[in-house]
Protein backbone atom coordinates (compact mmCIF):
# COMPACT_ATOMS: atom_id res chain seq x y z
CA UNK A 1 0.00 0.00 0.00
CA UNK A 2 2.80 2.41 0.89
CA UNK A 3 4.57 1.64 -2.39
CA UNK A 4 1.37 2.39 -4.32
CA UNK A 5 0.95 5.72 -2.58
CA UNK A 6 4.59 6.68 -3.11
CA UNK A 7 4.33 6.06 -6.85
CA UNK A 8 1.08 7.94 -7.37
CA UNK A 9 0.33 11.48 -8.49
CA UNK A 10 -2.00 11.76 -5.50
CA UNK A 11 1.02 11.31 -3.24
CA UNK A 12 2.74 14.34 -4.77
CA UNK A 13 -0.32 16.52 -4.30
CA UNK A 14 -0.86 15.46 -0.69
CA UNK A 15 2.76 15.19 0.50
CA UNK A 16 3.99 18.38 -1.12
CA UNK A 17 1.20 20.43 0.42
CA UNK A 18 1.78 19.34 4.00
CA UNK A 19 3.10 22.01 6.36
CA UNK A 20 5.44 19.49 8.04
CA UNK A 21 8.41 17.84 6.41
CA UNK A 22 8.28 14.15 5.50
CA UNK A 23 11.48 12.08 5.34
CA UNK A 24 10.91 8.46 4.24
CA UNK A 25 13.53 5.67 4.34
CA UNK A 26 13.73 1.91 4.01
CA UNK A 27 14.70 -0.47 6.80
CA UNK A 28 18.42 0.26 6.23
CA UNK A 29 18.01 4.01 6.40
CA UNK A 30 18.27 4.62 2.64
CA UNK A 31 16.39 7.77 1.69
CA UNK A 32 13.42 6.95 -0.54
CA UNK A 33 11.51 10.23 -0.51
CA UNK A 34 11.42 13.72 1.01
CA UNK A 35 8.57 16.16 0.42
CA UNK A 36 8.71 19.77 -0.70
CA UNK A 37 8.22 21.08 2.84
CA UNK A 38 11.38 19.27 3.95
CA UNK A 39 13.33 20.72 1.01
CA UNK A 40 12.14 24.22 1.93
CA UNK A 41 12.88 23.95 5.66
CA UNK A 42 16.26 22.21 5.23
CA UNK A 43 17.36 24.16 2.12
CA UNK A 44 18.55 20.82 0.71
CA UNK A 45 17.18 19.42 -2.54
CA UNK A 46 15.70 15.92 -2.64
CA UNK A 47 18.12 14.86 -5.38
CA UNK A 48 21.02 15.32 -2.91
CA UNK A 49 19.41 12.93 -0.43
CA UNK A 50 17.44 10.25 -2.27
CA UNK A 51 19.42 7.03 -2.59
CA UNK A 52 21.80 7.88 0.27
CA UNK A 53 21.58 6.32 3.73
CA UNK A 54 21.22 8.42 6.86
CA UNK A 55 24.49 6.95 8.10
CA UNK A 56 26.23 8.35 5.00
CA UNK A 57 24.49 11.71 5.33
CA UNK A 58 25.45 12.11 9.00
CA UNK A 59 29.09 11.20 8.19
CA UNK A 60 29.05 13.71 5.34
CA UNK A 61 27.73 16.33 7.81
CA UNK A 62 24.42 16.87 6.01
CA UNK A 63 22.83 16.35 9.46
CA UNK A 64 24.35 16.41 12.94
CA UNK A 65 22.09 13.57 14.14
CA UNK A 66 19.30 11.29 12.91
CA UNK A 67 16.09 9.95 14.40
CA UNK A 68 15.99 7.28 11.68
CA UNK A 69 19.21 5.65 12.87
CA UNK A 70 17.82 5.42 16.40
CA UNK A 71 14.57 3.90 15.12
CA UNK A 72 16.44 1.32 13.02
CA UNK A 73 18.57 0.28 15.99
CA UNK A 74 15.75 -0.02 18.50
CA UNK A 75 12.62 -0.58 16.36
CA UNK A 76 10.88 2.06 18.49
CA UNK A 77 9.83 5.71 17.93
CA UNK A 78 12.40 8.42 18.62
CA UNK A 79 12.63 12.21 18.46
CA UNK A 80 15.85 14.03 17.59
CA UNK A 81 16.65 17.66 16.86
CA UNK A 82 19.60 18.38 14.60
CA UNK A 83 21.39 20.99 12.53
CA UNK A 84 21.65 20.65 8.75
CA UNK A 85 24.71 21.51 6.66
CA UNK A 86 22.79 24.64 5.66
CA UNK A 87 22.63 25.64 9.36
CA UNK A 88 18.90 24.96 9.73
CA UNK A 89 17.62 23.54 13.01
CA UNK A 90 15.01 20.79 12.61
CA UNK A 91 13.22 18.24 14.77
CA UNK A 92 12.52 14.76 13.38
CA UNK A 93 9.91 12.51 14.95
CA UNK A 94 10.75 9.02 13.63
CA UNK A 95 8.29 6.13 13.57
CA UNK A 96 8.89 2.52 12.46
CA UNK A 97 6.58 0.60 10.12
CA UNK A 98 6.66 -3.21 9.97
CA UNK A 99 5.63 -5.82 7.40
CA UNK A 100 3.20 -8.66 8.14
CA UNK A 101 6.03 -10.79 9.53
CA UNK A 102 6.97 -8.11 12.04
CA UNK A 103 10.15 -7.04 10.24
CA UNK A 104 11.04 -3.37 9.97
CA UNK A 105 10.21 -2.16 6.44
CA UNK A 106 10.12 1.64 6.54
CA UNK A 107 10.91 4.58 8.81
CA UNK A 108 8.79 7.70 8.41
CA UNK A 109 9.94 10.99 9.94
CA UNK A 110 7.69 13.98 10.43
CA UNK A 111 10.02 16.97 10.50
CA UNK A 112 9.43 20.36 12.14
CA UNK A 113 11.31 23.59 11.45
CA UNK A 114 12.92 25.05 14.59
CA UNK A 115 15.09 27.58 12.76
CA UNK A 116 14.86 31.25 13.66
CA UNK A 117 15.02 34.41 11.62
CA UNK A 118 17.80 36.49 13.17
CA UNK A 119 16.71 39.81 14.60
CA UNK A 120 18.73 42.93 15.28
CA UNK A 121 18.95 44.76 18.58
CA UNK A 122 21.14 46.01 21.41
CA UNK A 123 19.74 43.58 23.96
CA UNK A 124 22.20 42.44 26.66
CA UNK A 125 20.60 39.20 27.80
CA UNK A 126 21.27 35.52 27.44
CA UNK A 127 19.36 34.60 24.29
CA UNK A 128 22.06 33.24 22.00
CA UNK A 129 21.15 29.95 20.39
CA UNK A 130 23.20 27.07 21.74
CA UNK A 131 23.44 24.31 19.17
CA UNK A 132 24.55 21.91 21.91
CA UNK A 133 21.00 22.05 23.29
CA UNK A 134 19.78 19.26 21.05
CA UNK A 135 16.84 16.99 21.83
CA UNK A 136 17.70 13.29 21.85
CA UNK A 137 14.55 11.51 23.00
CA UNK A 138 14.20 7.76 22.86
CA UNK A 139 12.64 6.75 26.19
CA UNK A 140 8.85 6.77 26.14
CA UNK A 141 8.87 9.49 28.83
CA UNK A 142 10.93 11.92 26.74
CA UNK A 143 9.21 11.14 23.44
CA UNK A 144 5.88 11.91 25.13
CA UNK A 145 7.30 15.17 26.53
CA UNK A 146 8.48 16.21 23.05
CA UNK A 147 5.06 15.41 21.57
CA UNK A 148 3.33 17.36 24.35
CA UNK A 149 5.69 20.32 23.94
CA UNK A 150 4.92 20.40 20.21
CA UNK A 151 1.21 20.65 21.00
CA UNK A 152 1.52 23.42 23.59
CA UNK A 153 3.96 25.42 21.43
CA UNK A 154 1.07 26.74 19.37
CA UNK A 155 -0.72 28.34 22.32
CA UNK A 156 0.39 31.15 24.63
CA UNK A 157 -0.48 29.50 27.96
CA UNK A 158 2.15 29.80 30.69
CA UNK A 159 4.30 26.70 31.16
CA UNK A 160 5.98 25.53 34.38
CA UNK A 161 8.80 23.03 33.80
CA UNK A 162 9.98 21.07 36.84
CA UNK A 163 12.80 18.59 37.34
CA UNK A 164 16.22 18.14 38.89
CA UNK A 165 19.22 20.22 37.86
CA UNK A 166 20.65 19.16 34.51
CA UNK A 167 17.62 17.24 33.16
CA UNK A 168 17.12 19.64 30.24
CA UNK A 169 14.51 22.16 31.40
CA UNK A 170 16.07 24.94 29.32
CA UNK A 171 16.27 22.66 26.28
CA UNK A 172 12.52 22.01 26.45
CA UNK A 173 11.76 25.70 27.05
CA UNK A 174 13.81 26.70 23.99
CA UNK A 175 12.18 23.91 21.98
CA UNK A 176 8.70 25.22 22.82
CA UNK A 177 9.77 28.70 21.72
CA UNK A 178 11.40 27.45 18.50
CA UNK A 179 8.29 25.43 17.58
CA UNK A 180 5.93 28.34 18.31
CA UNK A 181 4.66 31.27 16.21
CA UNK A 182 6.94 33.47 18.36
CA UNK A 183 10.13 31.76 17.13
CA UNK A 184 11.24 34.75 15.04
CA UNK A 185 11.22 37.01 18.09
CA UNK A 186 13.57 36.97 21.11
CA UNK A 187 13.99 34.07 23.51
CA UNK A 188 15.19 35.70 26.72
CA UNK A 189 16.62 33.45 29.40
CA UNK A 190 16.73 34.83 32.94
CA UNK A 191 18.43 32.88 35.72
CA UNK A 192 16.60 34.21 38.77
CA UNK A 193 19.19 32.74 41.15
CA UNK A 194 22.14 34.53 39.55
CA UNK A 195 20.81 38.09 39.95
CA UNK A 196 21.37 39.81 43.32
CA UNK A 197 18.11 40.36 45.20
CA UNK A 198 18.50 44.13 45.21
CA UNK A 199 18.84 44.21 41.40
CA UNK A 200 16.33 41.64 40.22
CA UNK A 201 13.36 44.02 39.99
CA UNK A 202 15.28 46.49 37.82
CA UNK A 203 16.69 43.67 35.68
CA UNK A 204 13.25 42.18 35.03
CA UNK A 205 11.24 45.37 34.60
CA UNK A 206 13.83 48.06 33.82
CA UNK A 207 14.12 51.55 35.28
CA UNK A 208 13.74 55.20 34.33
CA UNK A 209 16.73 57.50 34.06
CA UNK A 210 17.78 58.86 37.47
CA UNK A 211 15.65 56.29 39.34
CA UNK A 212 18.52 55.63 41.77
CA UNK A 213 22.13 56.62 42.36
CA UNK A 214 24.33 55.26 39.60
CA UNK A 215 21.43 54.61 37.23
CA UNK A 216 21.90 55.17 33.52
CA UNK A 217 20.53 58.66 32.79
CA UNK A 218 18.70 57.25 29.77
CA UNK A 219 17.12 54.46 31.77
CA UNK A 220 17.23 50.79 30.82
CA UNK A 221 14.91 48.18 29.35
CA UNK A 222 14.20 45.16 31.50
CA UNK A 223 14.12 41.56 30.36
CA UNK A 224 10.35 41.66 29.83
CA UNK A 225 10.54 44.57 27.39
CA UNK A 226 13.50 42.91 25.66
CA UNK A 227 11.38 39.80 25.10
CA UNK A 228 8.53 41.72 23.44
CA UNK A 229 6.55 39.41 21.09
CA UNK A 230 8.85 36.53 22.03
CA UNK A 231 9.34 34.27 25.04
CA UNK A 232 10.83 34.96 28.45
CA UNK A 233 12.24 31.92 30.26
CA UNK A 234 12.39 32.43 34.03
CA UNK A 235 14.77 29.73 35.21
CA UNK A 236 14.97 28.90 38.94
CA UNK A 237 11.72 30.79 39.54
CA UNK A 238 11.69 29.58 43.16
CA UNK A 239 14.53 32.01 43.94
CA UNK A 240 12.45 35.13 43.26
CA UNK A 241 11.96 37.37 46.33
CA UNK A 242 8.34 37.75 47.51
CA UNK A 243 8.11 41.43 46.54
CA UNK A 244 9.14 40.64 42.96
CA UNK A 245 6.73 37.69 42.90
CA UNK A 246 3.90 40.18 43.46
CA UNK A 247 4.98 42.26 40.48
CA UNK A 248 5.37 39.16 38.31
CA UNK A 249 1.82 38.16 39.24
CA UNK A 250 0.63 41.51 37.89
CA UNK A 251 2.38 40.84 34.57
CA UNK A 252 0.77 37.41 34.32
CA UNK A 253 -2.69 38.83 35.06
CA UNK A 254 -2.61 42.10 33.12
CA UNK A 255 0.37 41.82 30.74
CA UNK A 256 1.58 45.19 32.00
CA UNK A 257 3.93 46.64 34.61
CA UNK A 258 5.77 49.84 35.53
CA UNK A 259 9.50 50.43 35.34
CA UNK A 260 11.28 51.20 38.60
CA UNK A 261 11.02 54.95 39.21
CA UNK A 262 8.26 55.50 36.65
CA UNK A 263 4.46 55.75 36.91
CA UNK A 264 4.09 54.92 33.20
CA UNK A 265 2.43 51.59 32.43
CA UNK A 266 4.31 49.36 29.98
CA UNK A 267 2.26 46.81 28.02
CA UNK A 268 4.02 43.60 27.01
CA UNK A 269 3.17 40.75 24.69
CA UNK A 270 5.34 37.85 25.84
CA UNK A 271 4.97 34.18 26.52
CA UNK A 272 6.21 33.15 29.96
CA UNK A 273 7.90 29.82 30.61
CA UNK A 274 9.19 29.19 34.13
CA UNK A 275 11.31 26.38 35.53
CA UNK A 276 12.45 25.17 38.92
CA UNK A 277 14.17 22.26 40.62
CA UNK A 278 12.50 23.13 43.92
CA UNK A 279 9.20 21.94 45.38
CA UNK A 280 7.07 25.08 45.07
CA UNK A 281 4.21 23.56 47.08
CA UNK A 282 6.54 23.11 50.05
CA UNK A 283 7.72 26.69 49.59
CA UNK A 284 4.08 27.85 49.63
CA UNK A 285 3.55 26.00 52.94
CA UNK A 286 6.62 27.76 54.33
CA UNK A 287 5.42 31.18 53.08
CA UNK A 288 8.34 31.45 50.65
CA UNK A 289 6.30 31.38 47.44
CA UNK A 290 2.97 32.95 46.61
CA UNK A 291 0.17 30.45 46.07
CA UNK A 292 -1.65 32.71 43.60
CA UNK A 293 1.53 33.06 41.53
CA UNK A 294 2.04 29.29 41.56
CA UNK A 295 -1.38 28.66 40.03
CA UNK A 296 -0.80 31.39 37.43
CA UNK A 297 2.51 29.78 36.43
CA UNK A 298 1.35 26.17 36.57
CA UNK A 299 -1.23 26.40 33.76
CA UNK A 300 0.64 23.82 31.68
CA UNK A 301 2.94 21.69 33.86
CA UNK A 302 5.79 19.67 32.33
CA UNK A 303 7.84 17.43 34.60
CA UNK A 304 11.11 16.07 33.21
CA UNK A 305 12.19 12.88 35.01
CA UNK A 306 15.83 12.42 36.06
CA UNK A 307 18.16 10.49 33.76
CA UNK A 308 18.30 7.51 36.14
CA UNK A 309 14.56 7.00 35.54
CA UNK A 310 14.90 7.05 31.74
CA UNK A 311 17.92 4.84 31.14
CA UNK A 312 16.85 4.19 27.55
CA UNK A 313 18.04 7.72 26.75
CA UNK A 314 21.58 7.13 28.03
CA UNK A 315 23.08 5.24 25.06
CA UNK A 316 21.64 7.61 22.40
CA UNK A 317 22.87 10.58 24.45
CA UNK A 318 26.33 9.04 24.82
CA UNK A 319 26.57 8.41 21.07
CA UNK A 320 25.33 11.89 20.20
CA UNK A 321 27.66 13.71 22.61
CA UNK A 322 30.64 11.58 21.54
CA UNK A 323 29.86 12.30 17.87
CA UNK A 324 29.63 16.04 18.56
CA UNK A 325 32.96 16.10 20.41
CA UNK A 326 34.63 13.91 17.77
CA UNK A 327 33.51 16.37 15.12
CA UNK A 328 34.63 19.39 17.14
CA UNK A 329 38.16 18.09 17.82
CA UNK A 330 38.58 15.84 14.76
CA UNK A 331 38.69 12.72 16.95
CA UNK A 332 37.54 9.24 16.04
CA UNK A 333 36.74 7.84 19.48
CA UNK A 334 33.91 5.76 20.89
CA UNK A 335 32.87 4.26 24.21
CA UNK A 336 32.69 0.48 24.38
CA UNK A 337 29.47 -1.33 25.28
CA UNK A 338 30.67 -2.36 28.76
CA UNK A 339 31.28 1.27 29.69
CA UNK A 340 27.87 2.29 28.36
CA UNK A 341 26.30 -0.49 30.45
CA UNK A 342 28.10 0.92 33.48
CA UNK A 343 26.74 4.38 32.69
CA UNK A 344 23.22 2.90 32.73
CA UNK A 345 23.76 1.78 36.33
CA UNK A 346 24.98 5.17 37.62
CA UNK A 347 22.63 7.55 39.47
CA UNK A 348 23.73 10.68 37.50
CA UNK A 349 22.89 13.21 40.18
CA UNK A 350 23.76 15.96 37.69
CA UNK A 351 21.67 14.24 35.00
CA UNK A 352 22.31 14.99 31.30
CA UNK A 353 24.66 17.86 32.10
CA UNK A 354 26.86 15.58 34.19
CA UNK A 355 26.80 12.84 31.54
CA UNK A 356 27.91 15.31 28.86
CA UNK A 357 30.78 16.58 31.03
CA UNK A 358 31.99 13.04 31.77
CA UNK A 359 31.96 12.05 28.09
CA UNK A 360 33.86 15.17 27.06
CA UNK A 361 36.46 14.58 29.75
CA UNK A 362 36.90 10.96 28.60
CA UNK A 363 37.31 11.82 24.93
CA UNK A 364 39.67 14.72 25.57
CA UNK A 365 41.92 13.01 28.14
CA UNK A 366 42.01 9.42 26.81
CA UNK A 367 44.48 8.70 24.00
CA UNK A 368 42.85 5.45 22.82
CA UNK A 369 40.10 5.38 20.21
CA UNK A 370 38.08 2.74 22.08
CA UNK A 371 37.40 4.00 25.61
CA UNK A 372 36.73 1.33 28.23
CA UNK A 373 35.43 1.10 31.77
CA UNK A 374 39.04 0.96 33.00
CA UNK A 375 39.75 4.31 31.31
CA UNK A 376 36.72 5.77 33.05
CA UNK A 377 37.59 4.53 36.53
CA UNK A 378 41.17 5.78 36.11
CA UNK A 379 40.07 9.39 35.69
CA UNK A 380 36.89 9.46 37.76
CA UNK A 381 36.46 8.96 41.49
CA UNK A 382 33.95 6.21 40.96
CA UNK A 383 33.18 6.09 44.68
CA UNK A 384 31.39 9.43 44.36
CA UNK A 385 28.62 7.51 42.65
CA UNK A 386 28.56 4.73 45.26
CA UNK A 387 29.21 2.38 42.37
CA UNK A 388 30.56 -1.02 43.37
CA UNK A 389 29.63 -4.59 42.48
CA UNK A 390 26.96 -4.64 45.19
CA UNK A 391 25.36 -1.46 43.82
CA UNK A 392 25.37 -2.77 40.24
CA UNK A 393 23.94 -6.16 41.29
CA UNK A 394 21.19 -4.43 43.27
CA UNK A 395 20.20 -2.37 40.24
CA UNK A 396 20.32 -5.41 37.98
CA UNK A 397 18.16 -7.38 40.43
CA UNK A 398 15.52 -4.65 40.44
CA UNK A 399 15.56 -4.43 36.65
CA UNK A 400 15.19 -8.22 36.37
CA UNK A 401 12.25 -8.21 38.79
CA UNK A 402 10.51 -5.45 36.83
CA UNK A 403 11.03 -7.38 33.57
CA UNK A 404 9.64 -10.64 35.00
CA UNK A 405 6.76 -9.04 36.87
CA UNK A 406 4.33 -8.61 33.93
CA UNK A 407 4.72 -12.31 33.03
CA UNK A 408 3.67 -13.62 36.48
CA UNK A 409 0.26 -13.96 38.08
CA UNK A 410 1.50 -13.92 41.71
CA UNK A 411 4.57 -13.86 43.91
CA UNK A 412 4.79 -17.66 43.96
CA UNK A 413 5.13 -17.78 40.18
CA UNK A 414 7.59 -14.88 40.24
CA UNK A 415 9.69 -16.67 42.88
CA UNK A 416 9.84 -19.80 40.72
CA UNK A 417 11.08 -17.85 37.70
CA UNK A 418 13.55 -15.93 39.85
CA UNK A 419 14.86 -19.13 41.43
CA UNK A 420 14.17 -18.27 45.07
CA UNK A 421 11.51 -19.00 47.70
CA UNK A 422 8.22 -17.12 47.85
CA UNK A 423 9.08 -15.35 51.18
CA UNK A 424 12.41 -14.26 49.65
CA UNK A 425 10.73 -12.74 46.60
CA UNK A 426 8.25 -10.87 48.83
CA UNK A 427 11.19 -9.45 50.79
CA UNK A 428 13.04 -8.43 47.61
CA UNK A 429 9.95 -6.72 46.21
CA UNK A 430 9.64 -4.77 49.45
CA UNK A 431 13.35 -3.83 49.39
CA UNK A 432 13.01 -2.48 45.86
CA UNK A 433 9.65 -0.81 46.60
CA UNK A 434 7.92 -2.85 43.89
CA UNK A 435 4.24 -3.75 44.22
CA UNK A 436 2.50 -6.72 42.57
CA UNK A 437 -1.16 -7.34 41.88
CA UNK A 438 -2.08 -10.66 43.46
Amino acid sequence: MIDIILNSTTKDIIMDNLSVGIYFTDEKGKTLYVNKAFEEMSLIKAKELVGKTLEELVKQKYFTASATLLVIKTKKPAAVSYITKTNRKLLARGKPFFDQSGNLKYVVNTVYDLSEVHYMGDIDYDSKQNNNNQIIAFSSQMVNIVDFALRVANVDSTVLITGESGVGKEVIAKFIHDASPRKNYPFVKVNCASIPENLIETELFGYEGGAFTGANPKGKKGFFEAAQKGTIFLDEIGELPLNVQAKLLQVLQDRQFTRVGSPRIVNVDVRIIAATNRNLKDMISNKLFREDLYYRLNVIPIHIPPLRQRKDDIEPLVNYVASRINSKYNFNKQLDSELIDLFKSLPWKGNVRELENVIEKLLVTTTKNIITRTDYTSIEDIQQYDVNPKFILKNYEKELLLNLLPTCKNTRELAKKFGVSQPTIVRKLKQHNISIQK
